[in-house]
């Protein structure tokens, strides 16, 4: 056997526009919304759930209630990282490149090749336009 495919992680990048900025804005707001909309049913559960659960056992609607808070909390801290993010996106620059997620793809290798080269790879896009395609460790 002189080659074997393999599956490789790709990075897409893409470079800062104000599209790309609002494209992003608008995905937080989203996000936003559907995490307030979750606490909203949580609260929701509560009231309908726990008078009921406390008359026949305190010990397990006690429970329910942390379960619910926390589940509540946890959604808190995603709103404010949401919130963070907002702030961190209004910061960016047009033109410098940022990470939008990782893909995976195929790559061939035969004996011989630079395998650092073929392990990495990354796509590059431009208002949903690929602009470049990398191969190898950019130099630092």
């Amino acid at each position: 056997m002189n080659t074997i495919t393999i599956n490789r992680p790709i990075v897409w990048k893409a470079i800062v526009t104000d599209k790309l900025k609002a494209e992003m804005h608008q995905e937080l707001e989203r996000a936003k919304v559907r995490l307030d909309m979750e606490i909203q049913q949580l609260e929701f559960q509560a009231k309908r759930i726990l008078p009921d659960l406390e008359r026949q056992n305190l010990r397990r609607a006690m429970a329910v209630r942390q379960e619910l808070d926390d589940e509540k909390q946890k959604r808190i801290v995603s709103l404010e990282r949401l919130s963070d993010q907002i702030r961190d996106l209004q910061e960016l620059t047009n033109g410098e490149e940022i990470a939008r997620g990782t893909l995976e793809g195929m790559a061939q290798v035969a004996i011989g090749d630079d395998i650092t080269k073929i392990l990495y790879a990354e796509i590059v896009t431009k208002d949903d336009l690929v602009v470049e395609l990398r191969e190898g460790r950019q130099a630092l």
